[in-house]
């Protein structure tokens, strides 16, 4: 499945939620078959604290965390049931079975594939279960050249290059001088360049952090002339010229790796004019949607670290530089939240389009 650009956006986000909903399901049938393939449901056939089950499966030092993990994403699941608490204890359902075929349309829809079958993910989890007992390093998948194009892969999912075109759409209805925040490869940029309406008029400026990033999208970008990369630390204040110059800023798959979103937001509240917006989008959460055990599993396998936060504490966190929440939409654990410029470095949560993170 090959979608435009406009075909993408005509898709209503609860159904496109849908179909990343069935996609995160179809992990956690990846998840239980390399449970039962590795002998972790054999070591849950009585009862076990996470610590039992560590001792008896063997699990490498420095791995009892993600083990966790495991166990708790096969509980959401329903092939391990927890049992009583402090501590909890897991115990395998020797009954458990999927509780319903894969819709391969709706993973068509999030993925481009034709059915789960053809996912890569069935063998990244499987390999998530099988390094449980090995000391091997956390998969990496730092911002370098090396890795640029498996970020490019992920990066246009038709999941999530559609809530980073909704962000775009957001932003060049807001106007024509517009910021990429961890612009990572470039293809935000061209997605604004190429949507932003005004004949020549207009700028589009990248902010990336990563030397090998900012060289690859400059490539990418060297025929779009209104582009330009910058390199910056969105941690620490951006050292762009000029107050309220810019009409709109978005963030795409990259708030969570922020430890401290202070100096971003306040880049923002000197950057974007009053009534100019900013857009999160696949910003990782906390939220107890069906698919955070899933998603915390392979954060947790990944480096550098991913910082989830609640709903509440990014309000908050865009409150105190005037920004208020004007609309959002969820995909699980994932939220895409547009915050409205409101030029009161205590701004609070407007009323908008609103939706709640999907449970199932």
């Amino acid at each position: 499945m090959n979608l435009t650009d406009d075909e993408l956006l005509r898709i209503r986000p609860e159904r496109m939620a849908s179909a990343y909903m069935e996609y995160r399901r179809s992990g956690y049938e990846f998840i239980y078959r390399a449970a039962l393939e590795n002998g972790v449901l054999d070591e849950l056939g009585a009862p076990r604290t996470v610590a039992q089950f560590v001792a008896r499966h063997g699990v490498a030092s420095g791995k009892a965390v993600v083990a966790e993990l495991l166990l708790e994403a096969l509980n959401r699941c329903g092939a391990v049931r927890r049992v009583g608490n402090r501590p909890s204890r897991f115990s395998a359902v020797t009954d458990y079975v999927p509780p319903r075929s894969i819709d391969d349309e709706l993973i068509r829809l999030a993925t481009g594939k034709s059915s789960y079958r053809e996912l890569g993910y069935s063998g990244s989890f499987g390999r998530v279960v099988a390094s449980l007992t090995h000391e091997e390093k956390h998969a990496l998948s730092g911002f370098d050249a090396s890795n640029a194009d498996l970020w490019d892969q992920g990066m246009q999912l038709p999941y999530y290059r559609y809530a980073r075109m909704c962000a775009v759409r957001t932003l060049v209805s807001a106007g024509s001088d517009l910021l990429d925040l961890a612009s990572g490869t470039g293809l935000g940029l061209l997605e604004l360049a190429r949507h932003t309406t005004g004949g020549g008029e207009g700028r589009f400026v990248g902010v990336e952090v990563s030397p090998d990033f900012v060289r690859v999208s400059a490539e990418r970008t060297a025929d779009a002339p209104r582009t330009r990369i910058v390199q910056g630390d969105l941690e620490q204040p951006l050292a762009l010229p000029g107050a309220q110059c810019f009409d709109g800023a978005m963030l795409v798959g990259a708030y969570h790796y922020l430890r401290d979103a202070t100096p971003m937001w306040q880049s923002m509240a000197r950057l974007v004019r009053t009534g100019g917006v900013v857009c999160l989008a696949m910003a990782y959460f906390r939220t107890g949607s069906y698919d955070q055990e899933l998603v915390d599993l392979r954060y947790a396998q990944r480096n550098p670290v991913a910082h989830p936060r609640t709903r509440a504490q990014v309000i908050a966190e865009a409150g105190e530089a005037g920004f208020v929440l004007e609309r959002e939409f969820w995909f699980g654990c994932f939220g895409w939240l547009a915050f409205r410029a409101t030029g009161d470095q205590r701004g609070s949560e407007g009323a908008g389009m609103t939706s709640q993170p999907n449970s199932r």
